[in-house]
């Protein structure tokens, strides 16, 4: 009997050590999955840590070079020829498969002009570059290895009396619309040292105190005569515009009221008016009181068939067009683009009109161009100064 509980002990710690053993082993294995897994996720982890490190450190890709505007290209080899003496009624210019090709009348310039106009260039791009070609007088502009700009010189033959013209300094204007609802805006522009032309509406809640700030700091008052335009009513011109339904009385009756509201006013142009415009009677209408008023009138051209000029100098109203409008894009470097082109027609033509609104980007791109215009020789004039007899050319005839 007592051999018998002998054997079932020992047959019992055999087994109790062959459970703790398989216990143990477990453990361990438990261990060891534990630790595989951690060492697993620990390099997921940096795989992820390491991709997430190269992208946010990726090197940035070298940005291309800007192409220069052909616009600025041209308006500095205009502001060379214009410092070198040459009038542009000695220039004949053509254009075709991207080249720009001038005749003129004239010597090639002196080498210190060339020197200048490659120094300008260059701070549009260093991959412009000028040559200058002998014998037979030739300067060209080239980008990169294209030929972008060709001026050809033809000095008059020795028995030819060619009278040469002294050359005029040319004109811009620029007129502000939209102006009156706050006097910030205004000040703004006073700021700016340009004597940019205010057109402001006569329903505008600050209208009479922007004409007397304006006036008072040598600014040529306009105003902008809000004018029925397509789609009207869902394009709103403004209270008491002037509608195509109105008869002759009536549209005279409403803009004598405002005139008589608006001190300082020398002229007008229409503020929408893109339907307006383009009907002869009730333009006469606006006309004859602008005549008896003794006022000019500029056409903002807001629509193509607009006979709005053509009905006031008819009348015998002093008139000129808007050439260029500079901020239907809302940027400032397409605004400084716009002044710029600006700039190249009153070159070619003698003077120019532009026009423009009260936007931040307008007033920056003008403060921009301040100094840009009167280092190319451009002078920016009141409105009235275009129209005066002897003192400029005619503007914008053909638009």
């Amino acid at each position: 009997m007592a051999k018998k509980r002998t054997t079932q002990r020992k047959t019992a710690r055999r087994k109790n050590s062959s459970q703790r053993a398989a216990g143990q082993r477990l453990r361990v294995l438990l261990a060891a999955l534990f630790v595989t897994g951690f060492l697993i996720l620990c390099l997921v982890v940096l795989g992820h840590l390491r991709q997430s490190w190269h992208t946010n450190h990726k090197p940035l890709p070298t940005p291309m070079a800007q192409v220069p505007a052909m616009d600025d290209v041209q308006l500095e080899m205009d502001s060379m020829l214009w410092r070198a003496g040459i009038s542009f009624d000695l220039l004949q210019m053509s254009s075709a498969s991207g080249l720009l090709h001038y005749e003129v009348r004239g010597p090639l310039p002196a080498r210190k002009n060339l020197k200048e106009l490659q120094a300008r260039l260059s701070k549009l791009s260093t991959d412009l570059f000028v040559e200058s070609r002998q014998p037979g007088g030739q300067i060209a502009i080239r980008y990169r290895q294209q030929l972008w700009l060709l001026v050809d010189f033809i000095p008059p033959r020795v028995t030819e009396l060619v009278p040469v013209p002294v050359p005029v300094r040319p004109r811009i204007a620029i007129i502000m619309d939209d102006l009156g609802h706050d006097n910030r805006s205004a000040k703004s522009l006073i700021d700016i040292p340009l004597p940019v032309t205010f057109a402001i509406l006569p329903y505008a809640t600050q209208a009479t105190s922007v004409a007397r700030l304006a006036h008072q700091h040598g600014h040529e008052v306009m105003l902008h005569i809000p004018m029925e335009p397509r789609g009207y009513p869902a394009i709103d011109p403004g209270p008491s515009a002037l509608l195509q339904s109105m008869d002759s009385a009536k549209l005279q009756t409403q803009l004598r009221k405002w005139l008589d509201g608006m001190p300082y006013v020398v002229g007008g142009n229409n503020h929408m008016g893109s339907r307006l415009t383009e009907q002869t009677d009730s333009m006469a209408a606006v006309a004859e009181v602008l005549q008896e008023r003794g006022l000019f009138f500029v056409d903002s051209r807001t629509s193509a068939a607009s006979v709005a000029a053509k009905e006031t100098r008819r009348i015998g109203v002093p008139t000129t067009l808007r050439d260029v409008f500079l901020d239907n894009v809302r940027e400032v470097p397409a605004i400084a683009r716009q002044i710029r082109k600006l700039a190249g027609m009153a070159r070619r033509r003698g003077s120019a009109v532009g026009i423009c609104h009260p936007y931040p980007e307008t007033l920056a791109a003008l403060r921009q161009e301040a100094e840009v215009l009167r280092q190319q020789g451009i002078e920016v004039v009141p409105v009235s100064q275009l129209l005066m007899q002897g003192k400029a050319r005619t503007v914008g005839k053909g638009g």
